[in-house]
Parts: C-alpha cells; sequence; structure tokens
C-alpha cells in the first residue's frame, strides 16, 4: 500500500483520511493545532457514513509538518485557502522532487504559488498538482463524524509541469481510483473552482439569514433571480479564462461532471446537485463562504482580470459589497496577482506561468 501526508484536519482532511485508512495505506493527518485531534483521539479514529461507510482506526497525528511529508509518497493539501501561502511557503523547504503534492481542492494560484516558493529557496521542486474541487463533498457532522454526500464521479486535475499531469493521475490511482481525469493545465482547472460562484450570490443576497443564523440549506436560498446572478457571475469567469487564452467549464457543465445532474431550470439543477447533502448556509460573516471565496476566489479573478484590461464589474461588486458587509478589507487580505510573482505579465506570461511556475527570473 502507499505512504499518503494529508495537511489539513477539517471536513475534507478527515475524510480522506479516514476513507485511506479502511482501504489500508499508511496515513499521516497534519494540523498546527493539537484540538484538531482530540475529537479523533477520544473516538479512537474516525467514523464515515453516507458513500463511504465505517470506523477508520487513528491514523498518525502530528503537528509537525515536517514529521506529516518526510517520505509520503503523496501530499494531499486539504487546508482552507488562507493557509496555503503558509503552508507553501513551508512545503517548498521540506518537500523531494521525487514527491508529489496536490492541492485538493484548490483555489486560482495555488499550485503557482508554491513554485514561486520553490523558486525562492532555489529548491528543485517536486510533483506539483491541483484540482477545481474536492473530490469528496463532506462534512463534520460530530466529533470525528465525517458525512460524505458524494464522492463524486470526476474531478479536473493538472500538474505543474504540465507535461507530467499523466503521471500524476497515475500516482494518484493508487489512491483513489479513476477519480481524477486530466484537464489541461492549472489555469483551466484553477479557473474551474466554482466555489465563489455558488456560495457568495446566495450568501449576500440572503444576508439577513446569515445574520440571524438560520442556516437554511443553501441551496434553498437560490431562487430563480438568485441564479440568474449565479450564472452572470459565471459568464465574468468564462470571459476571465477566454481573455487568457484557456477554456474552462461553465458551473452547470461543473454540476454535470461532479454530479451527473444535465436537464432542469436553473434552481432545479442545484437542487438535484446539492438538495441531498442541505448543507447549511453560513451561520456567520466569518464562514468561509466570505473569508475564503472572496479574497482567493473572486479577488484573483479580479485582480488578473485588472492586469489584462478586462472589466469584471459584478465580480468587483461583489467584493465591494461583501468587504462592507463583513467590515474587511477583501482586496488587501486576499491572493492577488503580484503576490503569485505575476505582476506587471500579459496574458502569455500568466499562461506560461500556470503551465510550468514562476521562475527565479519572475520571483526576483
Amino acid at each position: 500500500m502507499g505512504s499518503i501526508a494529508i495537511v489539513g484536519a477539517g471536513n475534507v482532511g478527515q475524510a480522506i483520511a479516514g476513507h485511506m485508512v479502511l482501504v489500508g495505506h499508511d496515513v499521516r493527518l497534519f494540523s498546527r493545532w493539537e484540538k484538531d485531534f482530540e475529537a479523533i483521539i477520544a473516538n479512537d479514529g474516525i467514523d464515515l457514513s453516507g458513500d463511504v461507510e465505517g470506523h477508520a482506526g487513528k491514523p498518525l497525528l502530528t503537528t509537525d509538518l515536517r514529521e506529516a511529508v518526510t517520505g509520503a509518497d503523496v501530499v494531499i493539501v486539504a487546508a482552507p485557502a488562507f493557509a496555503h501561502a503558509y503552508l507553501s511557503e513551508h512545503l517548498a523547504t521540506l518537500l523531494e522532487p521525487d514527491q508529489l503534492v496536490v492541492f485538493q481542492p484548490s483555489v486560482l494560484g495555488s499550485a503557482v504559488e508554491l513554485t514561486r516558493h520553490f523558486a525562492l529557496a532555489q529548491r528543485t521542486p517536486c510533483l506539483i498538482a491541483e484540482t477545481a474541487t474536492s473530490l469528496y463533498t463532506c462534512r463534520l457532522r460530530g466529533p470525528a463524524q465525517v458525512f460524505i454526500g458524494a464522492i463524486k464521479q470526476a474531478v479536473h486535475l493538472a500538474a505543474i509541469p504540465h507535461a507530467s499531469t499523466r503521471t500524476v493521475l497515475d500516482r494518484l490511482s493508487h489512491y483513489f481510483g479513476n477519480s481524477y481525469v486530466p484537464g489541461s493545465d492549472t489555469l483551466s482547472v484553477g479557473l474551474a473552482n466554482c466555489n465563489a460562484i455558488y456560495h457568495v450570490p446566495p450568501a449576500v443576497l440572503n444576508i439577513k439569514t446569515v445574520e440571524d443564523g438560520d442556516s437554511l440549506p443553501l441551496h434553498t436560498l437560490v431562487t430563480p433571480r438568485v441564479a440568474e446572478v449565479i450564472h452572470a457571475l459565471d459568464q465574468e469567469r468564462l470571459a476571465l479564462a477566454a481573455a487568457l487564452g484557456v477554456e474552462t467549464i461553465s458551473f452547470w457543465e461543473f454540476l454535470e461532471s461532479a454530479y451527473g445532474v444535465t436537464e432542469g431550470t436553473y434552481v432545479e439543477r442545484v437542487v438535484q446537485s446539492y438538495g441531498r447533502q442541505a448543507f447549511p448556509e453560513p451561520d456567520s460573516l466569518t464562514h468561509r463562504y466570505f473569508t475564503e471565496d472572496i479574497p482567493f476566489g473572486l479577488v484573483i479573478w479580479s485582480s488578473l482580470a485588472k492586469q489584462i484590461g478586462l472589466p469584471l464589474p459584478l465580480t468587483d461588486s461583489f467584493i465591494k459589497v461583501s468587504g462592507i458587509i463583513c467590515g474587511t478589507d477583501f482586496e488587501a487580505a486576499g491572493r492577488t496577482a503580484d503576490i503569485l510573482g505575476l505582476e506587471g505579465l500579459d496574458a502569455e506570461a500568466i499562461r506560461a506561468a500556470f503551465l510550468d511556475g514562476v521562475t527565479p527570473l519572475v520571483t526576483a
């Protein structure tokens, strides 16, 4: 069997760790905080229900990133987007060229950011890959109890360097079967992350229910008019992809590839895709639909668009309105072109960075 390290002990991290233990792999689970392990220790493992059923014994639990990743064949980064910069800086000093790291899920630029840190550290990078969404649609429903609502039918993945994507898929098949499928490059795959498309409009346009902590299922807040806003925001994301010279899937195509939903109105397709899980809307203004999807979703789209002269008025409006609602400067806190080492580059040079990484020359 294989050796796999999971970085991040939240919903996705525990789902992957538990599943990998059940199928017999050597599993290490990392978190920066001991408290994240208390329930797993008390439960002597992780209970899984839904698409995967069973009690998984404890993996190796550690707050030492070096202990977690040293010698691991595959390293899965399942941490929130706001942790990616910190983790990339440290992983670039620890990972060896023969290892594979996968941001699962990524947000646009996570793989590029890691190549930048390898370049700054003057070290040969390992294989780096990212996916647009998590393979596991899951939530914690109790201490060390993960409900896996779905293991998606197909999740696109791309690697840096882009010519290594097939190699990455072959290595991951040992752990996840053929659930990952090839994407053309990390730019198109990164732009295919639709979390901000689905999460932000219902949350912002139903802000009273958020402030009241109603915790209604998010899909119930997608009315026909809210669905049109989702579609319009999605069209701006697709326009950015086209302006950068790549193709990516629409939100509705994502629902087809991930959940097999192909028919119905926009609202009906959302309900068919997410109704089973009935995951709740945000219950506070510090929920990740605000603190992750806006600064590490909408903001990087806006930043790259401004650099190449493409207006994204609806995207920028959501950033501005959400910042006022949350009392946060999301643009100052978020991922931008300059943070990725892409400042001043045109569309062609941006594409090149997403194909083969940021070079020392760009980061100098």
